[in-house]
């Protein structure tokens, strides 16, 4: 009877145990993020050639950057539409650092990512000292990209117009410089996994709560005594160092930079809001599904339509956006939260009246 009974118990435990973390919209968000990526990492076992890995490449720095930009703007309702700004900062310190100085990357990637939380502290400082909220935020972020565009298209210390190209060398893991791309794919998982676990513990945490609050109702939450100041505050500057951050790596595997390429909104969107918009913005899963359409349906479209009309990619990836948000406004995240919904509903109810000791969340 024991014998038997053994096997039963370790199978009910297991069947708890999973049911613990997938009865909870947000544990389930975190782990099918995880093993996203973590299949994203199989990449080298699989495909050799350059081209595609740098599309892998680009899609796990799409996700990072994507999560950078919904912390601010999905949880706590920022609409911080120049969010370029804040990789341009991490990825021009990053470069200046290491041709200049001789800074090794590991160094400098972090120090892009404190110089753009700066840029965040100072943004969130003028805009909120002085009140601007939702559209005047928005127009205040992309006037600054622009004067900062400006700047550095004149300032000779940044490279100016001609911007900034790389001293490589011999390949090196204190450079960051490898002969195969596989390396990079894995610090850039690596990145998009930190931040998917930095996007997790904030929302669960307390300051997660206070900026949905703030999201949903601004004024309420600072009529129950909500730092309305200090949040906004601090979800901009995690936001950006995060940007930074991804900036940094982004100058590393790119080789190159100028103004016009990162101070640009076409970039931001498709960088930084596509992949949170198609995925679901303010999900835990929205940016890391969003990047795995966005950039390979992107490239796709280049390449299908690169000898058609110039201009032609733009407008079926700007369409493509547009029927996303029209018909599925909380993005593909959305519509899998409504599909868990019913699975859950059909989990509860088969546990009626049987043993419940499982932790059901929303």
């Amino acid at each position: 009877m024991t014998s038997a009974a053994a096997p039963k118990t370790s199978e009910k435990t297991l069947k708890n145990r999973l049911l613990f973390v997938f009865m909870d919209w947000d544990r389930t968000q975190l782990v099918f993020s995880l093993l996203l990526l973590a299949l994203m990492a199989l990449a080298p076992l699989f495909i050799s050639s350059p081209y595609y890995m740098g599309i892998f490449i680009l899609t796990a720095i799409y996700a990072y950057m994507g999560i950078s930009w919904n912390i601010v703007a999905g949880l706590a309702g920022q609409l911080l539409i120049a969010h370029i700004s804040f990789l341009a900062f991490g990825a021009y310190t990053t470069a200046v650092l290491y041709n200049t100085f001789g800074v090794t990357p590991w160094v400098g990637i972090f120090m892009g990512g404190i110089i753009a939380g700066l840029l965040g502290l100072s943004v969130a400082f003028i805009t909120l000292r002085y009140g601007l909220k939702v559209d005047y935020f928005a127009l205040f972020t992309i006037a600054l990209m622009v004067g900062l565009r400006t700047l550095f298209l004149k300032w000779d210390f940044v490279g100016g117009a001609p911007g900034i190209v790389l001293k490589l060398s011999n390949p090196n893991l204190g450079k960051m410089i490898f002969t195969d791309k596989a390396p990079y794919l894995y610090i850039a998982l690596g990145l998009a996994t930190i931040g998917i676990l930095v996007q997790y513990f904030i929302y669960r945490s307390k300051i997660g709560k206070y900026f949905l609050a703030i999201r949903e109702d601004e004024a309420a939450a600072s009529a129950l005594g909500v730092n309305t100041y200090l949040y906004k505050t601090l979800a901009v500057v995690i936001s950006a160092a995060m940007a930074g951050v991804g900036g940094g790596f982004y100058m590393m595997y790119i080789g190159y930079i100028e103004p016009p390429q990162v101070f640009d909104l076409g970039l931001n969107v498709q960088i930084v809001m596509a992949s949170p918009i198609i995925g679901g913005l303010g999900s835990l899963i929205g940016p890391i599904i969003g990047a795995l359409i966005n950039k390979p349906l992107a490239e796709l479209l280049r390449g299908y339509l690169s000898s058609t009309t110039s201009g032609s990619t733009l407008i079926v990836y700007g369409t493509f956006l547009i029927l996303s948000i029209l018909f599925m406004p909380k993005g593909i995240a959305g519509v899998l939260h409504t599909i868990y919904l019913k699975w859950r509903h059909s989990v509860e109810k088969s546990q009626l009246g049987g043993d419940k000791d499982v932790t059901s969340g929303s």
